[in-house]
């Protein structure tokens, strides 16, 4: 018959130090990962639900807003020369992605969304030589020439400056984005104060009512500086607007 190999009892091992003492470290480790699982879910609870407090804030402002209809007084400049003043609030919405279809899945983001229009078109002057960077700056800030800027400048070949039309309306947008890995809220902001791309960070324990009250009082022009929280800007490179 084969020979049987047979493990010793457990308790024949009960008087080892070492294996106490990696029993104990083990234990730790266990203890030290729940926690770590338990503070996580309880920072991404957290930054959930700062994220639904500005939706259900956003939502039913954007509606109140479409009604209202105000003239915004906050000034708009493509440079000095080409502003854009009294500006009429259009249509605006608040919406929201989560990230699973879940009900119980956590949103990922939160944005918003409103279109801003002048009285008339707004003219800008250039050299012919910027026509580029002019192209790039108009792209940046969401912004249409009336008419095609190409053949603008081609109909005025030996003319140091053209001039050109721009459509009266642009929009403002707002992206709260949900980073789970930080446990915070990264705003990316196109035409929020002033035109460009500038972004902002929020701890979610800053969402309070009294914020979300000062960005929608700042939204709508009764308040003409930015939040203090918002106050540290970092603006971004000339680039595409998001969409």
């Amino acid at each position: 018959m084969p020979h049987k190999h047979t493990l010793p009892k457990q308790d024949s091992f009960s008087g080892s130090d070492l294996l106490a003492e990696l029993a104990g470290e083990a234990t730790q480790k266990l203890q030290a990962l729940k926690t770590e699982e338990l503070d996580r879910q309880a920072k991404s609870q957290s930054l959930h639900e700062a994220l639904g407090r500005i939706f259900y804030f956003l939502s039913p402002f954007s509606t109140h807003l479409n009604r209202i209809k105000p003239v915004i007084s906050r000034t708009y400049s493509v440079d000095p020369q080409a502003k854009y003043i009294n500006l009429q609030w259009g249509d605006a919405s608040a919406d929201f992605r989560k990230q699973g279809l879940a009900d119980t899945a956590y949103y990922d983001h939160i944005s918003f969304r409103v279109r801003l229009s002048a009285s008339n078109p707004v003219y800008i002057k250039r050299r012919w030589n910027e026509v580029e960077s002019l192209k790039m700056d108009l792209n940046a800030f969401g912004l249409r020439t009336l008419d095609n800027l190409d053949e603008v400048v081609r109909s005025k070949p030996n003319q140091e400056f053209f001039e050109v039309a721009l459509a009266a309306d642009f929009l403002m947008r707002i992206q709260f984005q949900g980073n789970y890995d930080t446990g915070k809220i990264d705003l990316l902001c196109n035409n929020f104060d002033g035109f460009g791309l500038a972004s902002y960070t929020l701890e979610p324990e800053t969402v309070t009512q009294q914020l979300l009250d000062e960005i929608g009082r700042f939204l709508l022009g009764r308040a003409d500086i930015l939040p203090v929280l918002l106050s540290s800007t970092r603006y971004l490179p000339k680039q595409a607007v998001y969409r």
